[in-house]
């Protein structure tokens, strides 16, 4: 019967250092949550380790740079221009090695494009990933 009063006199945890507690747990859980939803850790902003950059689109080719940071090769199987018939007609698949920077050169057919107008053009990989890039027509 003792032990029952000694724990009953005996106090809990304060409430400042309780919600202290519960707000720490509510941040961390807030920036988690915001990094997954806006891939503010690198899980899904660049196809998954490539960047392609555009460095030139006319109506016969597009340059690009491509930036492979995954340990397996990939490679693009379609180029496309949104918005028009235009796409890669040649020079496909494009296969860059692992942790490589290399610059290529597409060939293009389709509709012409119009000089000044910003075109958004996908790259397909193998594996189904579609990567888009923004370049004004030259």
């Amino acid at each position: 019967m003792l032990n029952i009063k000694k724990m009953m006199k005996k106090k809990g945890i304060s409430p400042v250092i309780a919600s202290i507690i519960l707000i720490a747990i509510t941040v961390a859980v807030a920036i988690a949550v915001a990094g997954w939803v806006f891939g503010l850790f690198g899980t899904y902003t660049t196809g998954g380790g490539v960047t392609i950059t555009v460095t030139r689109l006319n109506s016969s080719q597009v340059d690009f740079t491509v930036v492979n940071s995954k340990s397996t090769a990939i490679s693009i199987t379609a180029i496309r221009v949104q918005g028009t018939t235009v796409s890669a007609t040649t020079d496909l698949p494009i296969t860059v090695v692992a942790y490589t920077t290399v610059s290529k050169t597409a060939s293009l057919a389709g509709d012409s494009l119009t000089t000044g107008m910003s075109y958004t053009i996908q790259f397909v990989l193998s594996d189904g990933t579609i990567i888009t890039s923004v370049a004004t027509a030259s």
